[in-house]
């Protein structure tokens, strides 16, 4: 059947488009093949993320990436001309070479109405080229958003080893300030309590109670549950100023 169209059409309207056709077909098959690629690419990004290794997959996100840009910049080339050519009905007439021969024989002109046939099939590829670009979209959002998850889930394993690094350094702290009373009794010199009865047991409990006070201090400060607190009241009244502003529209 559409053979049969086709041997009705002149044949300038179907050369262009076969030619057209043969346009969006490369395209279609430029995305197919873009498909698995970019599955196992992701997936590869997932595994090489939460293996202890890491394969450097996201080290293979730009030329990818470039690739798919580019193929999405040459779509939106084609697809400017064909609306720049929609634009123009004295361009689409002039593409009806064999009217355009006949009516010149006969010292006439081709009808305005006749860019229409041009008109139709122009619109047709342009919605295909549309549902292409949409695809590549696609395909470029969802790399992006692999990206941004790679991204969060590094910022958090760095936050923890940062958390980690912390409280090893609060470790440290409290256990300096034990030290350094176990330092000062330990100079070999004259105090006063070597003989009493109970200084030694006083000295270690104070030094212990006074490294756990230095430990939950910091851990407090860090944690910053007054500010939390600050910030969720602040958010409560964003939110019920939000609802008395929308139950005044």
């Amino acid at each position: 059947q559409k053979e049969a169209i086709f041997q009705q059409l002149p044949f300038e309207l179907v050369f262009l488009e076969r030619v057209m056709q043969d346009t969006v077909d490369s395209f279609h098959r430029r995305i197919r093949l873009y498909e698995p690629i970019l599955e196992t690419f992701l997936d590869r990004m997932k595994n090489d993320f939460f293996s202890d290794a890491g394969g450097g997959t996201h080290q293979l996100l730009p030329p990818v990436k470039d690739s798919l840009q580019r193929f999405e910049m040459q779509v939106e080339n084609h697809l400017n001309v064909l609306a720049d050519l929609v634009q123009s009905d004295e361009d689409m007439l002039a593409l009806l070479i064999t009217e355009q021969k006949v009516a010149h024989s006969q010292g006439s002109h081709v009808e305005y109405s006749r860019h229409e046939d041009v008109e139709l099939i122009f619109e047709e590829y342009a919605r295909q080229l549309k549902s292409i670009q949409s695809e590549i979209k696609y395909m470029l959002q969802r790399l992006q958003s692999k990206q941004e998850f790679v991204q969060l889930a590094m910022a958090e394993y760095r936050n923890r080893l940062i958390r980690m690094n912390l409280y090893l350094s609060v470790a440290g702290l409290s256990l300096g300030l034990g030290t350094a009373v176990a330092g000062f009794f330990g100079m070999n010199l004259i105090s006063g309590l070597e003989d009493h009865p109970t200084a030694f047991n006083a000295v270690i409990m104070g030094s212990s109670l006074s490294g756990f006070a230095v430990t939950a201090g910091c851990i407090n400060y860090v944690s910053g549950a007054r500010m939390q607190k600050r910030a969720e009241g602040r958010l409560k009244d964003i939110e019920t100023l939000t609802l008395a502003l929308s139950d005044m529209c």
